[in-house]
């Protein structure tokens, strides 16, 4: 938590409380009387916008407050009187904020149980570009999904193969200019026009909040150039998440063709399990000497057989809790196009790959793709409180029930 200074006098039921300037960063605050000091809690943190979050946590006598970033945000709750007051105050003191706003577009989505902020590629660009960042749920307010130095659901790479297009098959979603476009309250889009496309494609990917627990996808693309000499072309997206319980990616396929629940991101001997899993039955991509082959080659082993797959997030963002265990699923409307992907770059304090900050990532693959005709594909994101993987199981059939009678 910040530093920050600030000086108000504040009257509440009848009561007058003049706090003086302070540097610190929580207040307590007691009724009738209203000493002030610093408690000794591990706070929970709650968005509020691009600029300002704010602590929360209340006792039987007490509320604890906290504030961050740009504003500063006063909260007073009588438990006696049921009063509830908030204000907003400028900043007048020093304050930190480690991404600054940039030029571009971004704005706020979400429904009554989402809270998220959507960028463009140039408004996030220090945080690796268009997508959520913050992405929160009701249940754990405050509680960014996505780490809040990286970005959620951002489109990462196009891919061909090819040697001759190694230089445009890394990054090049998140260094093309895109716009953002509204489309209801609870829903936006992602657009990139061919015109300021590196491999001349338009695209739009589509955000639909939905209900407690989902998040729906939709994503268009028309191919206006033929860069395709091996016959395909892959697009990625990647997640980079907050606090998971591991790194792992759980889902249904083979292993060395025998069936069953598979983890990824496993133990090795020689480190851990990462890359790609490509379905079961489909044909491995091709590529040339000299191409950037990292999100190409796929694990010669582990395939999937049901397009979804899960993580375990911890909701809190406390490592250490045992009880605020949500699923994290990933799930798509198509087999063979679909790969996923489980990379963990990010380190540690110790140097090590940080395992609670994995990238949970997904490619769609076009086959024999042809010029101007337009591809597309559907998925959604669960985040609900885990039950089990039979039920992870049952909402990917309802879903399926549920696109089938559309």
């Amino acid at each position: 938590m910040c530093d920050y200074i600030w000086n108000s006098t504040i009257h509440l039921a009848g009561q007058t409380l003049n706090q003086r300037t302070c540097k610190c960063g929580f207040y307590q605050l007691i009724f009738p009387e209203v000493p002030l000091r610093v408690p000794d809690i591990e706070p929970v943190l709650m968005h509020i916008d691009n600029h300002c979050s704010m602590v929360l946590l209340f006792t039987k006598h007490r509320i604890y407050i906290g504030m961050k970033f740009k504003y500063k945000i006063i909260l007073i709750c009588s438990v006696f009187d049921l009063i509830l007051i908030t204000l907003i105050l400028p900043g007048s003191g020093h304050s930190e904020k480690k991404f600054p706003a940039m030029d571009g577009q971004s704005i706020r989505i979400g429904n009554r149980y989402f809270t998220a902020t959507l960028h463009d590629n140039e408004s996030n660009k220090d945080r690796q570009g268009s997508g959520f960042n913050p992405l929160t749920h009701q249940l754990y307010p405050g509680q960014n999904l996505y780490r809040d130095d990286a970005v959620g659901l951002n489109f990462e790479h196009i891919m061909n193969g090819t040697a001759a297009d190694a230089h445009i098959s890394m990054f090049t979603p998140r260094r093309d200019t895109c716009t953002i476009s509204r489309l209801t309250d609870s829903s936006a889009a992602v657009i990139h026009k061919a015109e300021h496309s590196s491999w001349n494609i338009d695209s739009e990917m589509s955000y639909r909040f939905h209900g407690k627990h989902y998040i729906d996808l939709e994503f268009k693309v028309t191919l206006r150039e033929n860069k395709f000499p091996l016959d395909y072309i892959g697009f990625m997206w990647a997640s980079y998440m907050n606090c998971t319980f591991d790194r792992r990616i759980f889902f249904m396929g083979t292993d060395n063709g025998q069936p069953g629940w598979m983890a990824f991101g496993e133990d090795t001997a020689n480190g851990f399990e990462t890359g790609t899993i490509g379905y079961e039955g489909s044909a491995r991509l091709l590529y040339e000497e000299g191409s950037k082959t990292l999100n190409i080659i796929e694990h010669p082993q582990k395939k999937f057989n049901r397009p979804f797959y899960y993580g375990l997030v911890h909701g809190s963002g406390r490592v250490e809790s045992q009880t605020d265990t949500m699923a994290y699923i990933m799930m798509f409307d198509q087999k063979e196009p679909i790969r996923f992907a489980m990379w963990n770059f990010t380190r540690n304090s110790e140097g090590t790959p940080d395992t609670h900050s994995p990238a949970w990532d997904w490619q769609y693959v076009i086959r024999e793709p042809k010029i101007n005709e337009e591809y597309s594909y559907r998925a959604r994101v669960v985040y609900k409180s885990f039950a089990g993987q039979e039920d992870v199981l049952k909402e990917y059939k309802n879903w399926v029930d549920e696109i089938e009678d559309q």
